[in-house]
């Protein structure tokens, strides 16, 4: 069988999914294309998306990714190319080196969604969104 085959690439994505236990079966708002994530718990840790390969891991978009005001928010840069976290709702625009990251600890977010853009790689897809809650 050819690893290009819809068939095979079906089942890698499909184990994959499965050991890393990151989808809920759930379609997506519109009811078709990717199964949503579920989201994780609350959780008093921050929440860690990883920079790295043109891409934001764990805050796309279709996600839905939602997380406490208290756990902040850190994006670490774990490629090898430089990026950059943009958050145009509070004016922030920080360069990631690779080994480096963006510690939202300190600058809390407040109760709301964000758009987080990579202004190097944004046309590539390295776009993402967050929503902070309020409890």
């Amino acid at each position: 069988m050819r690893s290009s085959s819809p068939v095979w690439k079906m089942i890698m994505c499909s184990l994959l999914l499965v050991l890393a236990g990151g989808c809920s079966g759930e379609p997506d708002e519109a009811g078709e294309g990717l199964p949503r994530r579920t989201i994780p718990p609350p959780t008093d840790e921050p929440y860690v998306s990883v920079a790295i390969d043109n891409h934001f891991h764990d805050i796309h978009v279709e996600d839905d990714i939602s997380i406490a005001f208290e756990q902040g928010f850190i994006v670490k840069n774990q490629g090898s190319n430089l990026h950059n976290v943009t958050i145009p709702e509070i004016d922030l625009s920080k360069d990631i080196r690779p080994g480096q990251q963006v510690d939202l600890l300190g600058d809390r977010l407040e109760p709301g969604t964000y758009s987080i853009v990579c202004k190097y790689h944004a046309s590539e897809g390295m776009v993402g969104s967050i929503t902070v809650r309020s409890e």
